[in-house]
């Protein structure tokens, strides 16, 4: 039998006050399924609350770690491309696929470790770079390629001059983030349109408007319920 929700978000917030913020985020996932197959609107937005502040530290330990902009090479393993950083960010490029991003950003949840994925659908030194989903609805964005010298080493940005590759990286993150809001098309105040920005979040799950705009949509169909 599943873990009530009560219990599941006490347990959330316990983990969210002793900075345990991937366990936090793995229970209130869990809860926000349940609230949302049982259709309990006020639920889901209490649920989201504590969802983002988990995925918001996470992050910000992450753009404070190491950052590898673009992949020209591939190790022997996934395990390899992240045996430095327990908290940093990293742009995976080909020869890796979409597909290697959604297996490493599965290794790293499992690990549970503070490290951002995203991926870039060209080679590593390419002048302009595609970033694109790698789990959830396709969505894209293109961006102007990073500095050379940061592709495929790890880079402290605290000893690098601005902009850093934390910077480059927070940006793509957010226009990819934004391109997957662009997509959801559903109607407003409807379920449908609700899941549909569950889906875009699930792709960019540290965008901070479709949090809230998934929290805005929990809200006015909890309030048509009522």
């Amino acid at each position: 039998m599943p873990k009530a929700i009560d219990d599941l978000m006490q347990t959330a917030s316990q983990a969210l006050a002793e900075m345990a913020y991937a366990r936090c985020e793995a229970l209130c996932l869990e809860a926000l399924e349940q609230a949302r197959d049982e259709e309990d609107w006020g639920m889901v937005g209490r649920v989201l609350l504590p969802l983002q502040e988990a995925r918001r530290q996470k992050r910000q330990a992450a753009i404070d770690g190491l950052i590898m902009l673009g992949t020209p090479t591939k190790p022997p393993s996934l395990n390899d491309l992240i045996s430095d950083p327990r908290c940093g960010c990293i742009v995976l490029t080909r020869p890796y696929t979409a597909e290697d991003a959604a297996s490493l950003s599965l290794l790293i949840w499992k690990e549970q470790r503070q490290i951002e994925v995203l991926f870039a659908d060209n080679e590593a030194h390419a002048p302009t770079w595609q970033v694109t989903t790698h789990q959830g609805p396709w969505a894209s964005t293109e961006m102007n390629a990073p500095t050379q010298e940061w592709i495929g080493q790890w880079v402290d940005p605290l000893a690098t001059a601005p902009p850093t590759p934390a910077h480059w990286f927070m940006k793509a993150s957010e226009a990819l983030g934004d391109a997957a809001y662009a997509a959801v098309d559903a109607d407003p105040g409807t379920p449908q349109r609700f899941d549909e920005l569950a889906e875009a979040l699930n792709s960019a799950t540290d965008h901070e408007i479709l949090h809230q705009r998934l929290a805005e949509e929990a809200r006015a169909l909890q309030k048509a319920a009522s």
